[in-house]
């Protein structure tokens, strides 16, 4: 009888272990799972997707990987789904490597100015014609890291790569020829008057960091960040030996792009390594960085505007008091939430146009993120 009651209080004990690490932090694991599980594609592994499942909003991914921050570790890593359904079917891993396509903003060009502000060899206030005598206006840095420079969102990299190609320039690269095209374009309003979101912001910071370093930004972030992080596979050109890892994202007939950028701009004409998209990582490399990220000092973050991350000006937690978000999403179906005054950070990471570009993540990005608000 003793041996018994002691083995009900033993393990009325490990359930209460489990029930409270379940919840730790008023975090419900299960209500994420849930949602993450509701937007995947249903797979017949004899048949594969069906064609009228991407007319269903409520499937919109064939997979995710869901990593929680909380207090400087990694709290939850989990994996739904599939990493590929054509041309055949991958069960989804927590290592698989995704193209983060605009998660590169901070994570890349955002994180290396930082760096080099921090270090006192660049100011946000710096003009961006300091390093870059041909840009025509007199941005600064914070204007390229907050979007305010009046430059265009985008450029037609189809077009651009077929005037470079009929003008045979030999004098410039197809990454000089880009970089001169967005130094002289028009732009559509007067520095600083209107936020535009563009990704020829960041094409240019990133110019900007590798006048100052002397050297392209993937081999200076690897030397000066992400190997100091331990990841695993962040920054851009995925090698050979990770392919099998990378999650696939659009495909031509069953030929993916897999290990090669999705965004137009950054695989055309940046051959692969751009400011604006191309770092490839799994969902425990974005955890290392946002772990590094929020150790930070608030003012090394705010002096580099947040390496580029959307700062909720209206942000609370679950009580309604004021609490600083930052945010930033990828085209490709990539997401990450900081709550730095707490330490946590939910990261979200799925191929969404894989195999083709259809659904939106919108409601599940939010929703993923909402579940674990302080």
């Amino acid at each position: 009888m003793f041996y018994i009651d002691t083995m009900r209080r033993y393990l009325l004990f490990i359930l209460c272990v489990l029930c409270s690490a379940l919840y730790a932090e008023g975090f419900d694991y299960a209500r994420a799972d849930s949602l993450i599980r509701s937007a995947v594609y249903p797979v017949d592994s004899a048949n594969g997707v069906g064609d009228t499942v991407f007319n269903d909003r409520s499937c919109c991914i064939p997979g995710a990987v869901l990593c929680v921050v909380d207090s400087g570790r990694i709290a939850y890593l989990r994996a739904y789904g599939n990493r590929a359904v054509v041309p055949v079917c991958e069960p989804m891993t927590t290592n698989t490597v995704f193209d983060l396509a605009s998660l590169s903003k901070p994570l890349g060009a955002g994180s290396a100015a930082l760096l080099l502000i921090e270090q006192g060899r660049l100011s946000a206030d710096d003009k961006v014609s300091t390093y870059l005598p041909a840009f025509q206006t007199d941005a600064t840095v914070r204007d390229l890291l907050t979007h305010r420079s009046g430059l265009p969102p985008y450029m037609n990299a189809r077009l651009l790569d077929s005037v470079y190609t009929a003008r045979n320039i030999a004098q410039l690269t197809r990454q000089d020829f880009l970089l001169d095209t967005i130094c002289r374009c028009r732009r559509l309003s007067p520095v600083g008057e209107k936020y535009r979101y563009s990704c020829l912001n960041f094409i240019t910071l990133q110019r900007v960091v590798e006048t100052i370093v002397g050297e392209d930004i993937n081999t200076y972030l690897w030397q000066n960040l992400y190997t100091v992080l331990r990841t695993d596979a962040m920054g851009w050109l995925p090698s050979d030996t990770l392919l099998p890892r990378v999650a696939p994202t659009e495909c031509n007939d069953t030929v993916c792009l897999r290990g090669t950028v999705h965004d137009p701009l950054a695989r055309v004409m940046m051959c692969g390594v751009s400011g604006n998209a191309g770092v490839f990582a799994t969902a425990e490399d974005v955890a290392k960085w946002a772990i590094w990220f929020m150790s930070l000092s608030d003012s090394t973050r705010t002096a580099a505007c947040y390496a580029g991350l959307w700062l909720d000006d209206e942000g609370t937690d679950s009580h309604g008091a004021p609490l600083t978000v930052l945010r930033h999403t990828g085209y490709t179906g990539t997401s990450i939430t900081l709550y730095p005054d707490r330490q946590r950070a939910v990261i979200l990471l799925t191929n969404r146009v894989h195999p083709t570009d259809t659904g939106s993540l919108s409601y599940l990005r939010k929703a993923v993120s909402d579940t674990f608000l302080p």
